[in-house]
C-alpha cells in the first residue's frame, strides 16, 4: 500500500512482541521450573494484532505507534509490512527497547508479564494527524496501557470525527484499577466501543451488564461487550441484545478479542447489518484460537465463509437478536 493512499483504516496505539508459552501444567511457583510444550515469538499489542488481522481481510490499513531501534522493532515492522500494513508513521526511538509481553496460556485462562518498553513514552506530538485524517476509520486499543498517549486520545478522536472518520475503541485492562483517565470524555467521540465484560463493568461502575448497557447508551454509540465463551452483548440506540459464541476448542486465546474486533469492523466498514458484524466478529475470534499468538490462525475471507457454512445453525442462531 502506498503511504496514506486510499487508506481505509488507521490504527493508533500499542505494539510489542509476544512470547507465548502453552502446555504448562500450572503456573510456576517461586523457585520452581515448569516446562512448556509449545512456544511462539510473534507480533503483540492489541492494536498491532488488530491492524495485522484486518489487513489480512483486504482492508487498506495504516499503523501509528512506537518501537525501539532494535531487532525486535525490526521484526514487528516487517511482520506488519508482510500483509501490506503501512508502517511509515511508526516512530523509532532508541531511548528504550521495544516492549515484550510473556504470556502463559491455558485453554480458558492466561497469565502475563509485560515489559512496556518504549511504547510507554508514545505521545500525541509524535502522531501525524493529517495522516490520521486521510483514512475512513480510526481504531485505538489499550487506552489504559499507554500513559504517554492517554492524555492526547481525546484530541486524536475529536480530530478524526471532525474530519468525517468513524471511530472505534477497545479500552483493554487498567493495571492501576482506576478506570477513568479521561474515558468518559473520550467516549463522546467513539462510534464503536469494544470492551470485554470486566472492562465494561469497571468503566461503567455497575454490577451487571443491564446496568452497564443503560450507562453506555447515554453516549449514543454502539457498545459491543465481549464475554468469551458466553458470546457478546450489544447496546445500540438504547436497545440491548445478546448473541452466543461459536463452539470451538481453543489452543490459545491470545488476541481473540482483537480478532473479534477485526472481523466486526471489517463488516462494519462495508455497511453490513449489525447481525452480520457480530457473526463475522465471532467467527474471527473463534478461528484465531487455533494456534499460538494473535495472528497466525487468523482466517482469510474464504476461510470465514467456509466456516460459516459449516456452522450454519450456529450462525443463524447468532444472528437472531435477543433482548438482554
Amino acid at each position: 500500500m502506498q503511504q496514506g493512499s486510499g487508506m481505509e483504516i488507521v490504527v493508533v496505539s500499542d505494539i510489542n512482541a509476544d512470547l507465548v508459552f502453552t502446555g504448562l501444567p500450572s503456573l510456576p511457583a517461586f523457585r520452581e521450573l515448569k516446562h512448556a510444550t509449545g512456544m511462539k515469538f510473534t507480533l503483540g499489542g492489541s492494536s498491532a494484532i488488530f491492524a495485522y488481522n484486518i489487513a489480512r481481510l483486504g482492508v487498506a490499513t495504516g499503523f501509528v505507534g512506537k518501537v525501539g531501534n532494535d531487532h525486535v522493532g525490526d521484526f514487528l515492522l516487517a511482520t506488519l509490512g508482510s500483509v501490506g500494513v503501512d508502517t511509515s508513521r511508526v516512530v523509532r526511538d532508541g531511548a528504550r527497547p521495544t516492549g515484550i509481553c510473556v504470556s502463559m496460556s491455558f485453554p480458558d485462562e492466561y497469565a502475563m508479564v509485560s515489559y512496556p518498553g518504549i511504547r510507554e513514552s508514545f505521545a500525541l506530538h509524535e502522531i501525524d494527524l493529517e495522516y490520521v485524517k486521510s483514512a475512513r476509520h480510526l481504531h485505538l486499543s489499550s487506552f489504559y496501557l499507554q500513559p504517554g498517549l492517554q492524555p492526547g486520545c481525546v484530541e486524536i478522536f475529536r480530530t478524526a470525527r471532525a474530519a468525517g472518520l468513524t471511530t472505534s475503541l477497545d479500552p483493554d485492562h487498567d493495571p492501576r484499577e482506576q478506570w477513568n483517565g479521561g474515558m468518559q470524555e473520550l467516549l463522546q467521540y467513539v462510534d464503536l466501543f469494544l470492551p470485554n465484560e470486566t472492562e465494561a463493568l469497571r468503566i461503567s461502575q455497575t454490577q451487571d451488564l443491564t446496568a452497564a448497557a443503560r450507562r453506555f447508551s447515554q453516549f449514543g454509540h454502539t457498545t459491543v461487550i465481549k464475554q468469551g465463551r458466553e458470546g457478546v452483548a450489544v447496546i445500540r440506540n438504547g436497545q440491548a441484545t445478546s448473541a452466543p459464541a461459536f463452539e470451538i476448542q481453543p489452543l490459545d486465546t491470545t488476541g481473540a478479542g482483537d480478532s473479534f474486533n477485526a472481523g466486526f469492523i471489517f463488516k462494519y466498514l462495508n455497511r453490513a447489518p449489525l447481525q452480520d458484524c457480530i457473526v463475522w466478529g465471532s467467527a474471527c475470534g473463534a478461528l484465531s484460537t487455533r494456534s499460538l499468538g494473535g495472528i497466525d490462525a487468523f482466517p482469510t475471507c474464504a476461510e470465514i465463509e467456509k466456516f460459516l457454512v459449516a456452522h450454519l445453525h450456529e450462525s443463524v442462531k447468532m444472528a437472531t437478536e435477543s433482548v438482554l
